[in-house]
């Protein structure tokens, strides 16, 4: 991404793709949520898989 002065908007290089300042940070914000679900997803189905393990021994 590059910051345009003309257009007061940071332009993706390869496919044209505009943002402004508060929807950069908006979508900065909004992946940083998705990846905080994705890290407690995989944490309780290894902890679900940690316990099966345990309950067969």
């Amino acid at each position: 991404m590059k910051f345009d002065r003309k257009l007061k908007q940071y332009v993706c290089q390869s496919c044209g793709l505009t943002y402004t300042d508060a929807e950069l940070l908006e979508a900065r914000w909004r992946r940083l949520d998705v990846e905080e679900d994705e890290k407690k997803r995989r944490s309780r189905e290894y902890l679900d898989w940690w316990f099966k393990s345990k309950k067969k021994q």
